[in-house]
């Protein structure tokens, strides 16, 4: 009797029958193997995979889909990865659910050729590239195929550069886009705009502030991931309190909540610069 395989399995199957795949790197939560519980799987878990691809456009489309048998597409998006640019396709199969970034071989090949001369270790558009393929990894990677080729290219990765950082001016800039746009949510709130005030509440109040507190546990040397992952574990009662936004369709609660977010940002700029920043004197 057949066993049905997972689709770490299934996709690692798929890969070694298809030569174009030089690289098939199961990262993530699923690639995590030690005692961390904090990055372990759990029965929420996606799939994620980076595919080194000789012909990347085959992706462009969800015909590759069909040689992973037992697993039937129900949904498929291409877009482009926020790191790196390349393609990131999003799919929903029958029984799992996984993104895939794509990875030209000929650009793996350039980084690792950078890598060896290393280019790499000064700052530039290299370190950066290294940088941003260290900070997907760093939680969990594992090679299904092609280790023996570019695990050498993933490893130097993980232990030469440290994830990007911010700069106390790049700080200063977070902080300085937060007032503008705190003046923009108000005024779209006199003017009776809220479900654009609320909007831009998460796009863009929200979103910086998760950015410095992120910045913030990295120079204290604590645990932190981007894009607020995990934070309701790894984050204080505190902090959650500070970011949390309640918002309806209201104007006085969307005020409240704009308010409620700049005392945040105030803080954390304060806790990472001193009192080199201040919230301006805006009326």
């Amino acid at each position: 009797m057949s066993t049905q395989l997972d689709f770490g399995e299934a996709m690692a199957q798929w890969a070694d029958r298809n030569a174009t795949i030089s690289g098939l790197v199961l990262i993530g939560s699923r690639a995590h193997q030690d005692a961390d519980q904090l990055l372990h799987a759990d029965a929420y878990s996606d799939w994620d995979f980076q595919v080194i691809a000789s012909k990347p456009k085959v992706f462009e489309n969800a015909s590759w889909t069909k040689d992973i048998p037992g697993f039937e597409l129900r949904a498929y998006a291409v877009r482009t990865a926020v790191i790196g640019g390349v393609p990131k396709i999003n799919a929903v199969f029958s029984n799992a659910e996984a993104d895939f970034v794509i990875i030209p071989t000929i650009s793996a090949r350039l980084l690792r050729l950078c890598i060896l001369l290393g280019l790499h270790r000064s700052a530039g558009r290299v370190r950066r590239h290294v940088q941003e393929l260290a900070e997907v990894i760093r939680p969990g990677w594992r090679f299904l195929k092609g280790g023996n080729r570019w695990g050498n290219l993933y490893s130097r990765a993980v232990d030469d550069v440290t994830d990007p950082r911010l700069s106390d001016e790049d700080v200063r800039q977070l902080a300085e886009g937060f007032v503008c746009d705190y003046i923009w949510i108000v005024r779209k709130i006199a003017r009776g705009e809220l479900m654009t005030a609320q909007r831009m509440l998460h796009l863009g109040l929200a979103e910086t502030n998760y950015q410095l507190l992120h910045e913030l546990k990295q120079r204290r040397g604590g645990k932190t991931f981007t894009k607020a992952r995990r934070i309701e574990r790894i984050a204080s009662k505190d902090e959650l309190t500070e970011l949390e936004i309640e918002g309806s369709l209201d104007a006085k609660d969307l005020r409240v909540a704009a308010e409620k977010s700049a005392a945040t940002c105030c803080k954390f700029v304060k806790d990472i610069l001193g009192e080199t920043w201040r919230w301006p004197d805006i009326g």
